[in-house]
């Protein structure tokens, strides 16, 4: 039983075998976890409390980051403001982490003695929490839930991602998911259908050519030093070509297979062979090669296009109606299209929700988790993306074509490999197109040569 198991702390040593976190990722796990220590049982709720206490909420909302994030600190302000109104004996003060930072800073913090509360936590990098032991378990507290409450939301693999055996840590907020954006008006301009637009990456290539031209590109995509490359781009065409990034039978990289061959050729063409994709795709930032760039219209076609980016469309007028959600919700300027490969595949995921193993009132941090997925919270928050809760998606908000086609989206999502070594398989696989785009060198060659790499330090993890 996981209420008999005993945490396994490891030294800053024993931290830095298991890797460093490098580029941290919002991650997903369908699939089951490397077998790990898992924490100990939760701590008892506290007793009667005799004055408020107060408890921290880290998260990574910095309104100054992007145009999304001041929506999603407004969200942030607004739920503190609700939540301290309705249970005055508990003070929540918010406590901010660059968001490719938050999960490190869990781990760190948990070997040091620093104490936290709830936490926002990445889908991906649960099998180094469980490994190390800074989330409590949340089952003592979720099985006090209705059982339509849990399988409200077990029908999301965000949830698997955070489960191992019969211990949960992390509870998830919505289903991230992506896909690709495209302008409704280049493609008729183009003389291409903006209703019928490409189910195969064939058609989509095609569609791509006759978009490009003055200084529109037909297709965007991002192959910089970043972990969108493998989670958005490479992923999806190893996918496409059958094959698989880690596997988790050996736990050895898998990506220099034919599928892995495949699919860097791809994305060497795009750039150098079609010129569809900008050169530009090979720097910067993912924020500002998908994102900026559709909105300024420099984009014709927008691959890896986040749910999380939703509002910014509604924003630009893009859409109508569809931020929060309505039955009247309708695609204006740009529409979106399930990602035209084979599995119709993207990577998908959501922030989790998590309780620090050091909290000193994880029954008051729980009733806060609790607040924040309410159905009335989780509806507008912006990061959640689309609803975590399997209910909300029967109602006539989400009956819009636009949705309709996210949901499918959602329902072929894919998880990034449940290997604890999963950030350094990121940086190894960015580091290795870079090469590839970069400095042109052949690709069968470098694929295997950091594929050998990697698993010389990591496989069996």
């Amino acid at each position: 039983m996981a209420e008999q198991r005993v945490v396994r702390r490891l030294s800053r040593r024993d931290f830095m075998r298991v890797g460093s976190f490098g580029l941290v990722a919002l991650g997903l796990g369908g699939c089951v976890m490397p077998t790990a220590v898992a924490p100990a049982a939760s701590p008892q709720p506290s007793p009667a409390l005799k004055k408020p206490v107060t408890i921290k909420w880290a998260h990574y909302f910095d309104p100054l980051q992007s145009p999304a994030q001041k929506f999603n600190y407004a969200w942030m302000e607004r739920m503190v403001a609700t939540f301290e109104e309705k249970y005055p004996e508990i003070n929540v003060e918010p406590e901010y982490f660059d968001w490719d930072k938050i999960d490190n800073r869990s781990i760190l913090d948990y070997e040091a003695g620093i104490k936290h509360d709830v936490m926002f936590g990445s889908p991906q990098l649960m099998a180094k929490h469980f490994q190390v032991g800074d989330y409590i378990d949340l089952t003592p507290y979720i099985k006090q839930w209705p059982e339509d409450e849990v399988n409200d939301f077990s029908w999301s693999p965000v949830w698997a991602s955070a489960r191992q055996d019969d211990v949960q840590i992390g509870v998830p907020t919505g289903v991230h998911t992506r896909s690709v954006a495209y302008r409704r008006d280049m493609f008729k301009e183009a003389g291409l259908d903006p209703d019928a637009p490409p189910k195969t990456w064939d058609e989509c290539l095609e569609a791509a050519k006759a978009l490009t031209k003055g200084d529109v590109w037909g297709l965007g995509m991002y192959f910089g030093p970043s972990r969108a490359t493998i989670e958005l781009y490479f992923a999806p065409f190893v996918w496409h070509f059958g094959g698989e990034l880690w596997d988790p039978a050996t736990k050895k990289a898998t990506f220099a297979s034919e599928a892995g061959v495949k699919a860097a050729q791809v994305i060497y063409d795009l750039v150098y062979t079609h010129k569809v994709t900008p050169e530009s795709a090979i720097g910067g930032t993912y924020d500002d090669a998908i994102l900026a760039s559709f909105l300024a219209g420099r984009l014709a076609m927008g691959w890896g296009f986040g749910s999380y980016w939703i509002v910014s469309l509604e924003e630009k007028g893009f859409i109508k109606n569809c931020f929060p959600a309505k039955a009247e919700c309708t695609e204006e300027t740009a529409g979106v299209m399930v990602t035209p490969t084979a599995p119709g595949a993207q990577f998908t995921n959501a922030w989790t929700l998590s309780i620090h193993k050091l909290s000193e009132h994880p029954a008051e941090a729980f009733k806060f988790l609790e607040f924040l997925i309410a159905p009335e919270n989780l509806y507008d928050f912006p990061d959640a993306g689309l609803p975590a809760r399997l209910s909300l998606w029967s109602k006539a908000e989400f009956q819009s074509s636009f949705y309709q086609k996210w949901l499918e989206a959602a329902r072929k999502g894919r998880p990034m490999p449940p290997t604890v070594h999963y950030p350094e398989l990121a940086d190894t696989t960015a580091a290795c197109l870079q090469e590839i785009l970069v400095n042109k060198a052949p690709i069968a060659e470098t694929l295997k040569k950091f594929e050998d790499e990697w698993n010389a330090k990591y496989a069996g993890a």
